[in-house]
């Protein structure tokens, strides 16, 4: 199977996540409403404190918290670690996927399939390493960004 590189829209992810939410028989509640369409909005990656702050107090942080929680789970946020160390979300898609994150404006690419960590895999049991699980993060400039800079 071969690789594929999408990127996540903003007005599709919104989309999608309501109609997801919709099927699965969950309420569409104000503050969960508010809190998805704060992040359909977010041109950059984005921690759970700051999605707290800019709603604060209309919203709650365990509402906050929880809805973060759920979209995790259920594969439409991932959250990423970054240069730094720390952690912020991104809008992805439910499915087994890695990560490229522009670091100017947010961009967000999903590399389907594992052909390049099955080649990694492939080596490191020639060394004796059992792999057991992966995480892949890229950051970098899209090419947006790169053509802006020049």
């Amino acid at each position: 199977m071969s690789e594929v590189v999408v990127e996540v829209r903003v007005a599709d992810w919104g989309e999608r996540v309501l109609a997801a939410l919709r099927s699965e028989g969950q309420r569409l509640t104000g503050p969960r409403l508010t809190i998805i369409h704060w992040v359909a909005a977010q041109e950059r990656p984005f921690s759970a404190e700051a999605l707290t702050a800019a709603l604060a107090p209309a919203v709650g942080r365990a509402t906050v918290y929880r809805v973060v929680d759920r979209l995790r789970e259920r594969g439409w946020l991932a959250r990423v670690q970054t240069e730094r160390g720390d952690y912020t979300y991104v809008r992805t898609l439910p499915g087994h996927h890695h990560h490229a994150v522009c670091l100017r404006c947010g961009t967000t690419l999903l590399v389907e399939g594992c052909q390049t960590i099955e080649t990694l895999t492939a080596l490191l049991a020639r060394h004796g390493f059992r792999v057991q699980g992966h995480i892949l993060e890229l950051f970098g400039l899209c090419a947006r960004c790169q053509a802006t800079s020049s």
